[in-house]
């Protein structure tokens, strides 16, 4: 009888004692998870506030642009305001917001980034604004203003209501989850004035149908063209919804699964069909656009936040050509690249038989801190690439490089097709790459005429490397 009880009384202390470190061991995962949400929190409201911050900036420097007299001194402001515009849109990406909110505001951004940087380039090679080009700036800094107000007030009522993007209680796998489960609900129920208000700050919902409005953006640049006006050249056969869910699922990266949970069609150019695809709970949507016609890869976009930078720049472009490889994207070769919040941006062009074809362009954007893919852009393939003839110089490369500067330090020289200047065909130059003094240049000298071309400067940062 006493062994019996002295059994159950140390089964007793053993059980409490497990249970007292069941306890102590949930009570620590509940503080590790309720500090992670507070820390993904204080991530998503400080890109929230850099974001008003550099679109703010941006107007201003916009504005000092189009009071500037001077080609130098607006070159200066153009190069801030793409810097700002950048910024702008990366902070803006991070937010985990509504597709039909970020699609047209992103764009906006970046376009007004790619106007600005396309005026840099142009001034450099000493181009003052032209009237249009002026007349374009005033237009993009009045949407610039209209944003920038409307950020403003979204600011003021999320810090006077309280906004969060994720409660700090809620479970970890519900930090990414919570605010679509929410706008579901608000849609199922869109007459109850909690709807939007509860999802987003205040008024930023209000963003995306202006920034819809907007008139197509229309400028000239070195590796620009008019690409909203013209026809695809990559073509095909009309596609299925069901065969566009099938073809996203098969462009996520290696080791990247998810559902198919809607399928939108969108008109433009070109027709896609938007795939919105979950990859588990708790984990922010991936969207993928295909072309309605022949089911290309227009865009896939994974908006994870990025953790500490665990691959380099150079690692990256490794990552990204090897992506391109495994998803027919066959002959591709890395340009320029930058690193921006954790984040590196790589710029792809086709290259058949060595043959840089800049129009046929891919961005990929890698996440460094698991060397991930969580972003393509290949709307310049998709609208330039094509088979080519006429890619054999009649002028030789030796015969090219006597017409350079004799001071240029050629360091490479490659063929290379190249836009014109007004963006309505393609010549085929010899590129070199070379140093005057201190400074990096890209010269092109035509393959047919053995004239030069066009002449770019290189700049290189620590983020990575530009042409203007």
């Amino acid at each position: 009888m006493r062994r019996s009880l002295v059994g159950g009384i140390a089964a007793g202390v053993i059980a409490a004692t497990a249970l007292g470190v069941w306890g102590a061991w949930t009570a620590h995962l509940v503080r590790q998870t309720q500090a992670l949400a507070y820390e993904l929190e204080a991530e998503r409201q400080r890109n929230f506030a850099e974001m008003i911050s550099h679109v703010e900036a941006m107007r201003g420097v916009m504005g000092k642009s189009l009071a500037a007299g001077s080609t130098r001194q607006n070159a200066l402001y153009m190069g801030e305001v793409y810097r700002r515009a950048s910024l702008a849109a990366a902070n803006f990406m991070a937010l985990p917001l509504p597709e039909e909110l970020g699609a047209a505001t992103g764009k906006f951004l970046n376009q007004v980034g790619d106007f600005a940087y396309s005026i840099v380039r142009s001034e450099a090679a000493g181009r003052a604004m032209e009237q249009a080009q002026r007349q374009e700036l005033a237009r993009l800094y009045q949407a610039a203003t209209e944003l920038t107000e409307q950020l403003r007030q979204s600011g003021q009522a999320a810090l006077r209501d309280g906004f969060r993007f994720a409660q700090a209680s809620a479970g970890l796998s519900d930090l990414f989850s919570g605010w679509r489960e929410r706008l579901t609900l608000a849609r199922r129920n869109a007459t109850q004035d909690q709807s939007e208000k509860s999802l987003l700050p205040g008024g930023l919902d209000q963003i995306g149908p202006q920034m819809d409005q907007m008139p197509v953006l229309v400028y000239d640049g070195p590796f620009s063209d008019h690409l909203e006006k013209r026809i695809p050249a990559m073509g095909g056969s009309p596609i299925t919804a069901e065969e566009a869910q099938r073809l996203a699922l098969t462009y996520l990266p290696e080791g990247v699964s998810a559902t198919v949970v809607q399928v939108d069609q969108r008109e433009g150019i070109p027709p896609v069909y938007a795939v919105r695809l979950s990859p588990g709970q708790g984990q922010p949507a991936i969207t993928v656009d295909v072309t309605r016609e022949g089911g290309h890869l227009v865009s896939y976009v994974n908006a994870r936040p990025a953790g500490e930078a665990q691959f380099t720049l150079e690692q990256a472009r490794e990552i990204g050509l090897a992506y391109l490889a495994a998803h027919g994207y066959p002959a591709m070769a890395p340009t320029y690249g930058e690193v921006v919040d954790g984040f590196a941006t790589v710029q792809f062009v086709a290259a058949p038989n060595g043959v840089l074809v800049y129009p046929d362009q891919v961005k990929v954007r890698v996440a460094l801190d698991r060397g991930e893919v969580v972003g393509v852009d290949a709307y310049g393939y998709v609208m330039s690439h094509r088979e080519r003839g006429g890619l054999a110089p009649v002028v030789t490369q030796e015969q090219a490089a006597a017409v350079l500067n004799p001071e240029l330090a050629v360091e490479e020289a490659r063929l290379a097709l190249i836009p014109t200047e007004a963006g309505d065909g393609e010549v085929l130059a010899w590129e070199f790459r070379g140093k005057l003094g201190e400074e990096t240049y890209l010269v092109y000298v035509n393959a047919q005429t053995g004239l030069e071309e066009r002449i770019l400067q290189m700049i290189i940062t620590p983020s990575g490397t530009l042409a203007i």
